[in-house]
């Protein structure tokens, strides 16, 4: 199951010295700290390729690649005895991993609902798990199993224009040998994707790699005196990382607060999303961008086939991937919408019948209410981060229907202000092709542009 030869596949055993310039290359703080320490080759590490689309692991155990395709469980106790025992410690969760290369998305599968919620998306030079590894000296166990899982590449994606057409898909059918029915929902596209570059037609060579540390680097963190400003470092990071966490209750408190000092009394469902919306516009929560790289799946050959095979011709190839929003230095906006609901929470929706439109005008005006408040000087998130994104954060709302009340803009607008909805890999060839203003992702969708209003 494990080689020593490194060709971009399966399960690689490894030392210090053959990743330091790749480890150094996404983080050289980490880098550098553990030159000061010269592991050596006592001291293994792994290095885990996994082709896109593949499960890496859930709050259970780790997935394993192997060498010729698909994968061993962490957990199996007739894995090798090398495995079980440099990585053993990690099987009831994950071993500490780095990831090298591409991406991972941590997801809830709501497979009832036909629909992934997108929790953290890992990307080059991104430790995890912090919770099982640093606090393992804590009996208490906080993270829950069986909710969460991980895939390499984006798990939460989708085409924007429809491809649902069963003449078209039939096109995949034969070029790819793919037995799936066209897609019904946004869910079914990853099913779609992964089917396609796994197939023996394409010539995909991506991988996300993942570089899992043995146990005797975290016995070392724990042990040994000279490690200490490793370990200072990784407790850091993992703090940082749990910030929002940490406080979440204190901004649960705060939006009661102001609906209870605004009688705001509004749709349980949307005074969810409104959080949600501010919890993304911190990075807190992911939200979606229009792709335009390969580092969360592999969008050449997607759109080239998808053009080409399929038969895309009105539409741009556009393709939405999770991300995580930085308000500080993102020069673009990031997107929620509320036919592809992704928040935290599950109250129910009015019963009352209300078309998206108006939910949109519902939902402008709890968000200006909670964003006047949150902005206030001595407010009660005065000096924090929620209050500097409600200063410098703007909300635009989109649909493709016109709103007489000038609340929601039209979705048309969207492409002339955000390039990247039309982009193209080089690869591609596209004639005509316009901006997929009726999709269903539009249609009731949040924009959240770092203060000065979507640019090109």
């Amino acid at each position: 199951m494990v080689t020593a030869v490194d060709e971009g596949r399966g399960l690689v055993k490894v030392c210090w010295a053959d990743v330091r310039d790749r480890v150094a290359k996404v983080e050289p703080t980490f880098a550098r700290l553990v030159d000061e320490l010269s592991p050596d080759k006592s001291f293994p590490l792994y290095l885990a390729y996994y082709p896109y689309g593949e499960c890496t692991g859930n709050t259970q155990t780790t997935f394993l690649p192997r060498e010729e395709g698909g994968y061993d469980l962490l957990s199996n106790p007739n894995l090798s005895k090398d495995i079980i025992k440099h990585l053993g410690y990690g099987m009831d969760s994950a071993p500490l991993g780095m990831v090298l290369e591409k991406q991972l998305e941590f997801f809830v599968d709501l497979r009832n609902e036909g629909i992934t919620i997108p929790l953290l998306i890992y990307s080059a030079g991104m430790f995890f798990p912090f919770s099982r590894v640093l606090s393992r000296k804590n009996a208490r166990i906080y993270s829950a199993n069986a909710i969460l899982s991980a895939a390499s590449g984006g798990r939460s994606v989708f085409m924007l224009p429809n491809i649902g057409c069963a003449t078209n898909h039939s096109n995949l059918q034969r070029d790819f040998n793919i037995q799936d029915p066209p897609p019904k929902q946004l869910y079914d596209h990853w099913r779609i994707f992964k089917r396609i570059i796994a197939s023996n037609i394409v010539e995909c060579d991506w991988r996300a790699c993942v570089l899992y540390f043995s146990e005797k680097w975290i016995n070392k963190l724990y042990k040994d005196k000279t490690w200490v400003y490793l370990k200072i470092y990784l407790h850091e990071l993992g703090w940082k990382y749990t910030e929002y966490r940490r406080n979440h209750f204190c901004y649960d408190l705060a939006f009661s607060m102001i609906q209870r000092m605004r009688n705001l009394k509004p749709n349980p469902y949307l005074a969810d999303t409104a959080r949600h919306l501010f919890t993304t516009s911190i990075g807190a929560a992911p939200g979606y961008v229009p792709a335009n790289n390969n580092d969360a799946l592999p969008l050449n050959i997607l759109q080239k086939v998808f053009l080409e095979s399929y038969g895309l011709k009105k539409y741009y190839p556009t393709i939405l991937q999770p991300a995580h929003f930085n308000f500080e230095e993102d020069r673009y906006p990031i997107y929620y919408s509320l036919q592809n609901p992704s928040t935290h929470m599950f109250s129910p929706k009015s019963r009352e019948v209300s078309s998206t439109l108006c939910e949109m005008r519902e939902l402008e005006h709890i968000m200006r209410i909670f964003t006047e408040e949150l902005a206030k000087d001595d407010g009660m998130c005065a000096n924090t981060i929620m209050s500097k994104v409600a200063k410098s954060i703007r909300f635009n709302y989109f649909h493709n229907k016109p709103d007489r009340h000038r609340v929601v803009q039209s979705s048309a607008m969207m492409a002339s202000l955000d390039k990247r909805f039309s982009f193209i890999s080089e690869e591609c060839e596209v004639n005509g092709a316009k901006f997929s203003c009726d999709s269903a992702f539009v249609r009731g969708c949040i924009g959240i542009n770092a203060g000065h209003g979507m640019e090109s």
